[in-house]
Parts: structure tokens; sequence; C-alpha cells
């Protein structure tokens, strides 16, 4: 059948593992993303991601110095990417001693006060893994929810994936996936990329949940992994997985056609 041979195709480059992760985020992302509209041709926004509050790794320094960056450059709005919170994992042993903040309550509030330093800019996110395979799962707690409750300029696009609309029906896409990062900084960005369908490719793709940065330009999409705001855990060093700390702030040029400029800048931090 020609579906089974699309199917064949389409899994190709796969290992079973791969697509095992692939389908259990897919399972999470909303059928219809909440959608925020931006009618300007020329956008400058930050992209934040992976803050992680609660663990004692999270760098409050970090997301300070980005909220000041954010009001000096004066951004039109600011994308998050989710795990704003590091949540509980009961069952991942040792975890409990990377935390300086233990319940929901507690790490939402730190949340709510250390983002109110973004003033009026509005911030656009999502939530990831962390807090939906504790908070949510053992509790039924969408972070997500409390934070546009709580702060006003705060937009929840979705759990694990969201869409922002640009001018000219142009879409920005952020996405928190699931599983461990690749040998490769490139390789899960591609592989993702190659997953999308001709006609659901968005124009910008923004990939948190790695905390690795990059830039890559690949089938038309222009793709930024997007960085973190948390200092390498003892988890981490113990998979040999490095942190990329640091925030984006992008240009993007628009017409008709597409995307005509694209300028990511990445602030470093060491």
């Amino acid at each position: 059948m020609v579906l089974d041979r699309d199917l064949e195709e389409m899994v190709k480059g796969f290992n079973p593992n791969e697509l095992k992760a692939i389908l259990k985020q897919l399972k999470h992302f909303p059928v219809t993303p909440k959608t925020y509209k931006f009618g300007d041709k020329s956008v400058l926004f930050m992209v934040i991601s992976d803050y992680h509050r609660g663990n004692k790794c999270a760098d409050v320094e970090l997301l300070s110095y980005a909220a000041r960056v954010a009001k000096r450059r004066k951004v039109d709005f600011v994308v998050d990417g989710g795990d704003q919170c590091d949540g509980f994992y009961r069952d991942r042993p040792g975890h409990v001693f990377e935390l300086n903040l233990l319940g929901a309550d507690e790490q939402v509030n730190a949340v709510v006060d250390d983002y109110s330093q973004f003033g009026d800019i509005p911030i656009l996110g999502i939530t990831g893994n962390h807090t939906r395979n504790t908070f949510f799962n053992n509790a039924g707690y969408e972070i997500g929810k409390r934070l546009e409750e709580r702060i006003p300029n705060f937009t929840f696009l979705g759990p694990d994936n969201g869409e922002i609309e640009l001018a000219y029906g142009h879409k920005i896409n952020v996405i928190h996936p699931d599983g461990g990062t690749a040998y490769a900084l490139s390789y899960r960005p591609q592989k993702i990329a190659e997953s999308l369908e001709g006609g659901t490719k968005p124009n910008i793709l923004l990939i948190s949940h790695y905390h690795k940065a990059e830039y890559l330009f690949y089938r038309n999409i222009h793709i930024l992994q997007t960085g973190c705001l948390e200092s390498q855990t003892g988890f981490m060093k113990g998979k040999s997985l490095a942190a990329m700390k640091g925030f984006f702030v992008v240009r993007a040029d628009l017409n008709k056609g597409g995307i005509t400029r694209f300028v990511p800048e990445f602030y470093p931090a060491y």
C-alpha cells in the first residue's frame, strides 16, 4: 500500500528508541496549539529556556541579566522554552538533594518573583518535561496555567509545544522534546526538522530541553537550540552532558515570501 511505503520512508533513519521518544513527546502536544500574533514586518525577540528554578544550579543572576538585556534592547517579546521549574523526581535517586525549593508552590512563587524583572514585556511560554513528569503527572498541577494566572504579561502557549504567528502568517514554533541529547550537536534538530511535513513547517523553530545552544538553517527553517539558564547539575555531570548557558536575542525581518533576514545573537554565560 502507498500508506505503508510513505510510513516506511518517514521512519527511515530513526532507531526504535528515537521513534519511541518522538511518539512519547507527540502524545503531549496539543492538537491545536495556542497562537499569539505579532503583526510587524520586523521583530526583535529574546529566547530563554530551562531555568529549572528550585534546583540549586538554576542561575538566578543570569535570569536577572536576561531581563535587563530585554529591557535595554527593547525586545518585542520573550519566548520561554519551558522547564521554568525543576519539579521533583521521586523515582530519581538523589534528585531531592539537588533542590533548594521542594514543592510546586515554592518553585512557582520563585519563578513569578524572578519573571517580574521583565516588567511588562510579553512572555510567551510553554512547559517542559520536568514539570510534566512530576507535578502534572503526579497531581495534575500545570504550572503554565499558574504562571499565566499570576504573571500579567505571561501567555501559556501549551505543554511542550506552542506557536507564535508573525506578519504575513509566518510562524515561530517552540518545542520542548523529551529524551536524551545526541553525540552530535545538530543531530536532534536535524531529525526533528526531517520529521516535519512540508505544509506544517514553521519559519522559525526553537528547540529547548537539551541545554544546548546552536543556530542551524535546514529545510528552509531557521532553527535555534535555545541554550539554558541552569549550570551543569550533578545528574548532567554523571551523564557527561554539557550545559551551554545563555540566551538569544533575535532580529527577524519578514516579507510575503518569508524571512528576509535572521540575526541570532547569543549571550553566553560561563
